[in-house]
């Protein structure tokens, strides 16, 4: 029905306001725009005049109204409409300002009257004759709704009790029911805003309503799922969040409702009518579950949280847990099926009925109602152990301290009854799903639908069996069903397998339903092996061949589905899986080899005992081979294979061997069989591609193989069996006959010599001969490899005998063996298989003639294979020439001659097999990305990739064999890959491609970066001159087409002076747009990637020639740069600008780094064309004056990315200036003998200083031309960039390398403290410049910061060119003396600048202060450097508000803030110098206190920003934890990591400053620091010490201020570098205080959830450090003061407390893991959490290295400490929590750090060894399945730890291990006991020399 447009009009905003009365609150919800008319009618009328009905004022309006409304002859209508209009009409009378008092003359108050009003509307929407039916007209006009809206307000407001009518529920439900009909009408859901605001309000009140009918609720509750449903479903976005409001405001009471138990009817009406409809929303709100919030999250708990209740419930619950029925499949059971007798069978029908009706997304949700069984299991169970827990209390119970930690973790799991219980229900819930795919399969047929059908009921077990194995129901040990719960897994496994079966043998391309069915089939498999292993019995090689044959589906499985997994994925996760799970059982070799023979199932065979698969069509078998073997050839598989094979016990591994032989003898049969003339010739291909396949497999076994001593004999026998094996087939290979490559197919294949002869010129052939080939060259190469070990690890005789059988006697012969040998024949590569055999140069070029001249993949891996041989053959003959040179040198005169010879024999196979190597470059021309290499890190590389990379990786092998020609060539290719593979990563637009990097790049780039490679003196010798060519020939080429023609031996004056022309005729231009592209972007980037390749390169062993070379084509490319884009401004388009303006900078950082190597080589050099400093100098600034004058030009404002490209230009062309002026410095100062130096003789030094004092002179006279027109540089701020900053990075550049030259000289002990002095015109004139220099850094810095009037103020009142001339000085210019100082304008101006607003400014800023800086250090270190007096206190003043205006900031600046701000530490560094040297400066003991109490509070913000990576300096510079919490790699940082980076760089700047306070302050000055580090880390708060800033948190963990963080990290740099007697001893009187402080904040920090990340724990203030990573510090600081213990003495109770903290912290850790009332989002920082155990076990056995005898006085804290950190290790792995735990690496992480102690206990055994087998106990108990976790330690885990626990087990007595036998009783603990005893006299106990 649909509703009537009575919709009420809007209500007007309120134009008066209501005087305060007694009545306060007043309805705000009720207004009008027009009135409500009465329905013009007749009767209507003449009863309103008789009875006068409403009255507009008096005091009988109520009683009126009240009166109307009882009026039997008025329509329901009519008073309805007399309601809404007195509804209306109060609410506006509300509003005037007597509305009060004239309520109170009212003869019915308005309580009576909401009461009254709120009964009669209710009943209104009901007709009691027809059993209390909804009237339709009525709710749906909305007036109704709006005057109960009213009275529940009201009733709310004057605190009335009114009666809510139960038969509400059905208008809601009507109300539900009518939008779901009206959607699609075009009709919004606006209308049934004023419902919805009615429901909230019925449901908010406190009326006590509906608690006593489930039928009214169903009749509410089920149209409004069906509402939500179709919302959800359509996606209808309109309507989204006004649906869900209604759902949850209706679905919230019912489950409070809910909550009260329901009758067995109330159960069946539950079920009938509500579980589908709200299985049918969670199925929609599941998918979405973690991605939306708000409405959808709260939807999801409710629907949840009633789901559990009405089939749960406490009254229900138990005939759920007694259901039974696994008994059944017990093997003597002969009951058929179980009957439920209880009302619950209803629950299980409906489920049934689903199954029939298919309800997809109903049954995808079955998971999730067994999930909420399964969590009210394990709350009932937890009742009931708080209970017990509870009454053992009262009687004064007590345990021990591991009996409760268990008891408390145990009440975590789940009981064998509750499991038993479980999985009956699970078991009634899989029975009606596997009985309908056992009748699908019987069936056979292979229809869509079927398969729709397969899909849906494997996607509902799935659901089951997620959560099943998620909750870890079944435990076989616990099983008490004798197998019956077994019995049924492998039937589901049975079941999931036969639909595999059907599904495999689908001889259709596929489709999408069959990829789904694959991957919801992997799915099943996968959860099966994860619940229990043994459900596969020997169905191991069906299920790899399930794994193999749906790999052809792969390719129609969407690769890039967010939400979706792609079957490749999923398939290769089972297979890891399976390789993983068979290590554990340490059967890896069945796992493998039944992986084999899957393979050799792929095309049937008589071989393999009658087992065949039916393949009916031969494309659809090639493709299964193709996927097969790229399936296999996946690096996550052979990784998981790797590790499994390595990880094999030594005594497994020659039966291993053993069991691969007779594989590889399997394959070689099931080859002959498919190549024979009985078989279909496809067969023999697909044989052949698969055995390339089974090679790789075979190859990576042998690779993999971990051999010792102890297994070298017997693995060495199976080697040899292997090689026998191949050995008929590979001796015709490696014969000397013609037709060898014929006769061995012939061997291989079975067929007779003359059918191969005549297949010989067909492409079938040559594919599969290459590929047979591979096949037993792979296991030849590998088995070789493998030998060579075994010989090196045997004793001298049987190594020996081994070398004898392996044909290769060179490999065990000795030095002794070589002298007495007469004679020496070469044995040859292949030996083994035959002697004599041929040449491996023979066989190569036989190979290569024919079947290398193809483009197809298995060619290229036959490439890379024969390259293998070709280096392993070139490591024999390099170890046989080597021996040989030896020979001949102690030999006499005739064995000389005939070892020369011989050498001479293998230098030519060497030099040939290098040819091949170098010069086959052109095997298979254009042949593209098509190649599979299965021992490459990708599979889609080209041959070129390929083989660069292996040449790369073993140049030490080829290269002595290489001749020139070939070596230059191969140079080339190496910096031509390098290039071309960044060019791919830079430019690509696909971020995925990006993030795979190519061998190509890895094997290019990594040499060219390698220091080995330069250890060849050819590479030496020809890289510079190939490099330089390679860049020169690509600038060339850049600049062919885009500039005119630049002369390549300029005169560099002329340069300059037409540099500056340029510069001029561009600012009086203007910039003309092209649209077009000039620049070649290949091209570019190539020269890009050229440069910065130069930069990284080592240029250590690069000689001087070289240098000079790269220098010189540097400064030309520069010079290129910048007139190309001087001279065509107009004619690239912006992005060609921004291009040239990269290759500018990248260009500078180049010749930085190559002035970096060796300023001596290459800048002074005469051979440079600017030879000439001042030249040079003028070059360096003034190019980059035009370059960002063209770049401002082109873009007026700067983007991110040219703005960080500006600050590296500075900072480059500043360290240009720094290396040429320290070069030139450095040269003077050795001639100076003593501290005063005569003019006389000094002539050098004159020349230096004139050299210098000319730069500065270049760089004032810029200076005083840029001031030249105040009015123009002060109205333009571009100019400031564009002329000011280059000056300013170029002057603090050239006056850093004069003060880093003094610096280095004063750190001799016979300058120590000595100013230098020097009497010359030249130094004269120098300090005189620099004087001018600092009166204008002071003056023009003041003016940065003064507002837009005092800065015009300014600028009439001073004379720039006087003050850069030295005619005026700065004396009159502070910023009080000229105008107002405003800090809020200060203050503004610096915040601006931290918000990014001004680039050019604190470009301008940063190196200003810098530049201030370096003239602080020369006036301390140079007498006669000079700057006025007030340049200390006004820089140190802009330093203070700027870095005070960081610490107040509540956001985090940009990332660029801190790099300028740098400046501003650099200038306090040296002001510290200042301070703590120069005792005459005033008020410098109030500049120390402030300038310490500064630093902390600068430290502090750069501590809380950074969050869970904020650390110490000992941190990042120490040993052990650093490795696990170091930062990422640069180039794999997001931006905000950038951010992070830079403030770490601050902060080091800022603790480099405040150890400049450190190292020179005085005894006064020290104290004060201490102090204000002890007030910092107490809390006390500066403004009010009764205020403390340390408090106890909440669930996050503690608060912290930034000071205290400060405090903490100050501390830590004071403990390392504080030096001195008095210092010292003012740090021990206060060492005690500083430590308390210490431990009290990590006691307020204490909670489990500082482990958690930082996006988690949100709530904290982000000015509140975070709280684990101030714990850590706090471990940290505590390690450094226990392990100087020479020094710091530290009290017994401080040594129990230091022990007692790690204990106290990761008992939270597992709190943390084991509390079930988790929040979804919560996530466990995994690096950190280990970083902090490894600290916390730095801790525990540093106290016990140092501090023994007081700590063994807390032997019981320290075991109770241990403890919790070995229960930590038990977590390492178990996928059990609902937070992520250690995995096994960070396990064996932690474990290493923990066996530490162990042995540091055995150290010390004097105090603690009869403590020991406290801990051994502890150990033994834990890892015999009695800990916490009752699952023992993963085996890994305990390998790390093993050495730990042996120094344990020997420290321990005889008594203390008969302790031990005898407490531990019978059972798994003694027998461990013997273990270890037994393995620790075998492996850790020395017992002398053998």
């Amino acid at each position: 029905m649909k509703r009537k447009d009575t919709t009420p009009p809007q209500k007007p905003n309120p134009s008066k306001k209501t005087k305060k009365t007694k009545k306060k609150n007043n309805p705000q919800t009720q207004r009008v725009d027009v009135p409500i008319e009465v329905l013009e009618t007749k009767p209507c009328d003449q009863k309103e005049t008789a009875l006068g009905i409403v009255s507009e004022e008096g005091p009988w309006k109520n009683l009126e109204l009240i009166l109307s409304l009882q009026n039997s002859e008025l329509k329901d209508k009519e008073k309805m409409e007399l309601a809404f209009s007195f509804v209306e009409a109060y609410t506006g009378e509300k509003e005037s300002d007597d509305e009060d008092e004239e309520q109170e003359c009212q003869a019915v108050t308005t309580s009576r009257l909401v009461m009254y009003l709120s009964d009669w509307i209710q009943s209104l929407f009901f007709s009691k004759e027809q059993n209390f039916q909804v009237k339709s007209e009525i709710c749906l006009d909305f007036r109704c709704w709006s005057i109960l809206s009213f009275c529940l307000k009201q009733s709310s407001i004057l605190h009335v009790s009114i009666n809510s009518s139960r038969y509400l529920l059905k208008a809601i439900g009507f109300i539900a029911g009518d939008l779901l009909s009206s959607i699609g009408d075009g009709q919004g859901f606006e209308a049934f805003s004023s419902v919805v605001d009615s429901v909230d309000l019925l449901f908010s009140s406190k009326s006590g309503l509906f608690n006593d009918n489930f039928d009214l609720w169903f009749s509410a509750v089920e149209p409004v799922l069906n509402l939500t449903h179709r919302v959800l479903a359509e996606n209808i976005k309109d309507g989204n969040a006004f649906v869900l409001r209604f759902s949850c405001l209706v679905l919230e009471p019912f489950s409070t409702f809910m909550v009260q138990p329901t009758k067995k009817n109330g159960f069946h009406d539950f079920v009938d009518k509500l579980v589908e409809p709200l299985l049918s929303v969670l199925g929609l709100l599941i998918p979405r579950e973690g991605k939306g919030y708000g409405l959808e999250t709260t939807l999801l708990k409710l629907i949840q949280e009633i789901l559990s209740l009405g089939l749960f419930h406490s009254s229900h619950i138990d005939g759920f847990l007694g259901l039974g029925g696994a008994e059944r499949y017990l093997p003597e059971s002969k009951v058929s099926k179980t009957v439920l007798k209880s009302y619950h069978r209803h629950f299980f029908t409906k489920f049934e009925n689903m199954l029939v009706m298919k309800k997809e997304v109903e049954l995808s949700c079955m998971g999730s109602l067994f999930s909420l069984f399964i969590n009210r299991v394990m709350k009932q169970q937890r009742d009931s152990n708080q209970l017990a827990t509870k009454a053992s209390k009262q009687q004064g119970a007590s345990t021990n301290d591991n009996e409760s930690s268990a008891k408390s973790h145990h009440s975590s799991f789940i009981r064998w009854e509750s499991r038993k219980s479980l999985f009956d229900f699970f078991l009634h819930l899989m029975e009606p799903i596997l009985l309908k795919i056992d009748g699908h399969v019987e069936s056979s047929s292979d229809t869509a639908s079927l398969l729709a059908d397969f899909c849906c009921l494997i996607k509902s077990a799935n659901s089951l069996l997620y959560h099943f194995a998620h909750e870890r129901i079944y435990v076989k040990t616990e099983d008490a069903s004798e197998g019956a719960c077994f019995c049924f897994l492998k039937k589901i496994f049975t079941t999931i397998v036969s639909v595999a079966s059907q599904l495999q043998h689908t001889y259709s391309e596929g489709s999408k339903i069959h990829v789904l069915l694959a991957k919801e089939l992997i799915t099943a498999i996968g959860y099966l092996l994860q619940i229990e292993y043994e459900v596969i019995e020997n169905d191991l090689v069906t299920l790899w061949l399930t794994i193999l044959s749906f790999a052809r589906f792969s390719s129609l499985s969407s690769e890039n589905t967010e939400d979706d997994c792609p079957l490749t994925s999923l398939l290769l996760g089972l297979g890891c899986q399976l390789i993983n799970l068979y290590s554990d059982l340490r059967q890896v070799s069945v796992a493998v080899l039944a992986m084999c023979k899957a393979v050799r199932l792929v095309i049937p065979s008589d071989v393999d005992n009658g087992e065949m698969v039916d393949i009916r069509e031969l494309p659809l078998l090639e493709r299964s081979a193709a996927s097969v073997e790229k399936l296999m050839s996946c690096q996550d598989l052979r990784l998981a294979m790797h590790r499994a094979v390595k990880a094999i016990p030594e005594g497994q591994a020659s039966d291993f061997i053993k069991s691969l032989t007779t594989d590889v003898s399997e394959t070689i049969g099931w080859i002959r069989v498919s190549c024979s003339s009985s078989s279909r010739e496809q067969d023999g291909e697909v044989a052949a591609f698969l055995a390339g396949a089974l090679s790789a497999i075979y190859s990576l076994i042998l690779d993999s193989l971990t051999i010792k001593t102890g297994n070298s004999i017997s693995v060495a026998e199976s080697m040899n069996s292997l090689v026998i094996l191949i050995r008929p087939c590979l001796s015709h290979l490696v014969s000397s006959d013609s037709d060898c490559i014929e006769s061995f197919l012939s061997a291989v294949t079975g067929k007779g010599l003359d059918i191969v002869i005549s297949e010989k010129n067909r492409e079938t052939y040559r594919k599969s001969a290459r590929l047979f080939i591979i096949f037993f060259l792979r296991i030849y190469m590998s088995s070789r490899s493998l030998s060579r070990q075994l010989i090196s690890l045997m004793p001298p005789k049987k190594s020996k005998e081994m070398a004898v059988i392996m044909g290769d006697s060179a490999t065990a012969r000795r030095g002794s063996d070589w002298v007495k040998k007469k004679s020496w024949n070469d044995e040859g590569y292949f030996s083994w298989i035959c002697q004599p055999s041929a040449s491996i140069v023979d066989i190569i070029k036989q190979i290569s003639d024919v079947y290398l001249k193809d483009d197809s993949a298995d060619c290229s891996l036959l490439v890379y294979i024969l390259y293998g041989v070709a280096l392993q053959r070139l490591v024999d003959l390099n170890r046989d020439i080597k021996s040989l040179d030896y020979v001949s040198q102690i030999s006499d005169h005739q064995m000389h001659g005939t070892a020369l010879e011989h050498v001479s024999v293998l230098k030519s196979e060497g030099e040939e097999l290098t040819c091949f190597l170098l010069g086959n470059n052109t095997i298979i021309p254009g042949f593209a990305e098509g190649g599979t290499f299965e021992t490459m890190d990708n599979t889609d590389q080209c041959l070129t990739a390929v083989r660069l990379g292996v040449l790369s990786q073993h140049i030490d092998i080829w290269c002595p064999h290489a001749g020139k020609k070939n070596m230059k060539s191969f140079l080339s290719h190496l910096i031509g890959s390098s290039v071309m593979s960044n060019f791919g990563l830079e430019n690509s637009v696909d971020k995925g491609t990006q993030n795979k990097k190519t061998g190509l790049e890895q094997s290019s780039l990594g040499l060219l970066c390698d220091s080995v490679l330069y250890e060849h003196e050819f590479v030496r010798r020809s890289l510079a001159p190939s490099l330089s060519h390679i860049l020169k020939t690509t600038a060339d080429a850049l600049f062919k087409d885009f500039a005119e023609e630049v002369d390549s031996q300029p005169d560099w004056s002329e340069v300059l002076l037409l540099l500056e022309s340029s510069v001029a005729k561009l600012q009086s231009e203007a910039f003309v747009e092209a649209h077009v592209s000039q620049l070649d972007n290949r091209k570019f980037t190539a020269c890009q990637n050229l440069l910065n390749l130069l930069c990284v390169m080592p240029k250590e062993y690069v000689n001087k020639k070289s240098l000079q070379l790269y220098a010189s084509f540097l400064l030309d490319l520069e010079r290129f740069i910048v007139f190309s884009m001087l001279r065509c401004l107009n004619k690239p388009s912006p992005g060609d600008m921004q291009n040239l303006f990269s290759l500018f900078i990248t260009c500078r950082k180049t010749l930085k780094s190559v002035a970096m190597v060796s300023c001596d080589k290459v800048l002074r050099s005469t051979d440079l064309p600017l030879s000439d400093t001042s030249l040079l100098t003028s070059w360096l600034f003034k190019s980059v004056q035009a370059v960002v004058t063209c770049q401002e030009k082109v873009r007026s404002d700067f983007t991110r990315k040219s703005r960080d490209g500006l600050f590296a230009l500075m900072d480059q062309t500043s360290y240009m200036f720094l290396t040429v002026s320290r070069d030139q410095f450095s040269k003077a100062l050795p001639l100076f003998d003593g501290q005063l130096i005569s003019t006389e003789g000094s002539g050098q030094a004159n020349l230096a200083f004139d050299s210098v004092t000319e730069q500065a002179e270049t760089l004032l006279i810029a200076l005083r031309t840029t001031f030249r027109d105040e009015r123009t540089v002060f109205e333009c701020k571009t100019l400031i960039l564009n002329e000011l900053v280059p000056i300013f990075s170029s002057l603090s550049g050239l006056l850093w390398g004069l003060a880093s030259t003094v610096s280095h000289r004063d750190m001799q002990k016979s300058h120590k403290n000595a100013k230098l002095r020097w009497k010359s015109e030249e130094f004269s004139k120098l300090s005189g410049i620099i004087h001018v220099l600092s009166n204008f850094f002071e003056v023009f810095a003041q003016y940065l910061f003064l507002s837009a009037d005092a800065q015009r103020e300014i600028r009439t009142s001073l004379n720039w060119t006087r003050l850069l001339d030295g005619t005026e000085g700065s004396n009159g210019l502070v910023c009080g003396d000229i105008v107002e100082t405003s800090s809020n304008v200060k203050k503004q101006i610096i915040e601006s600048l931290l918000k990014g607003n001004s680039t050019e400014v604190v470009l301008a800023l940063r190196h200003l202060l810098i530049a201030s800086a370096a003239i602080l250090n020369l006036n301390l270190q140079i007498k006669g450097i000079t700057f006025s007096p007030s340049f200390i206190p006004v820089l140190t003043g802009i330093s203070f508000d700027l870095l005070s205006v960081l610490a107040g900031t509540s956001e985090l600046p940009l990332e660029i803030s801190f790099i300028w701000l740098d400046g501003a530490a650099k200038f306090l560094e040296e002001l510290g110098s200042h301070l703590c040297l120069y005792k005459r400066m005033l008020n410098r003991d109030h500049l120390y206190s402030k300038s310490v109490e500064l630093h902390l509070k600068v430290i502090g913000k750069c501590i809380s920003l950074q969050g869970k990576e904020a650390t110490l300096e000992s941190h990042e510079t120490g040993f052990g934890t650093n490795v696990i919490h170091a930062k990422k790699v640069e180039s794999e940082r997001s931006r905000s990591h950038q951010r992070l980076h830079w403030l770490e760089e601050l902060k080091v700047r800022f603790r480099m400053s405040f150890k400049v306070l450190l190292h020179n302050s005085e005894e006064s000055h020290l104290k004060s620091g201490l102090e204000a580090i002890q007030r910092a880390l107490v809390g006390v708060c500066e403004v009010c010490p009764a205020i403390y800033s340390i408090q106890t948190g909440d669930r996050d963990g503690g608060r912290i201020s930034e000071t205290a963080a400060a405090g903490i990290d100050c501390l830590d740099l004071v403990l390392e570098h504080a030096t001195g007697r008095n210092r010292l001893s003012e740090v021990k009187g206060r060492i005690h205080g500083l430590m308390s402080a210490v431990f009290g904040i990590m006691a307020h920090m204490q909670s489990p959830f500082i482990f958690c990340t930082d996006t988690v724990v949100g709530k904290q203030c982000p000015k509140s450090p975070d709280a684990g990573s101030v714990i850590l510090m706090c471990v940290e600081v505590l390690i450094r003061i226990a392990g100087k213990h020479a020094l710091f003495e530290m009290n017994p109770s401080h040594i129990s407390q230091s022990i007692h903290m790690p204990g106290a912290i990761f008992r939270d850790y597992g709190h943390l893991l084991h509390k079930d009332d988790q929040q979804q989002d919560l996530q466990v920082d995994q690096k950190f959490s280990v970083s902090l155990y490894a600290a916390c076990c730095r801790l525990i056995y540093t106290s016990v290295k140092h501090h023994p005898k007081k700590t063994e006085r807390s032997i019981a804290t320290l075991l109770e400490s241990v403890s919790a950190l070995l229960h930590c290790l038990e977590t390492a792995g178990n996928k059990v929590f609902k937070l992520a735990p250690f995995e096994v690496e960070e396990g064996i992480t932690c474990a290493c750090f923990l066996r530490r102690i162990y042995e540091e206990l055995r150290q010390q055994k004097e105090v603690f060894g009869h403590h020991c087998f406290k801990f051994l106990s502890t150990y033994i108990w834990i890892s015999c399945g009695y800990g916490p976790l009752k699952t023992g330690i993963k085996r890994e885990v305990d390998e790390a730890l093993r050495p730990g626990v042996y120094a344990l087990v020997d420290s321990c007595s005889d008594q203390d291990r008969q302790y031990l036998h005898t407490v531990f009783g019978e059972g798994p603990c003694r027998n461990y006991l013997a273990t270890l005893k037994q393995e620790s006299d075998l492996n850790f106990k020395y017992e002398g020399k053998v």
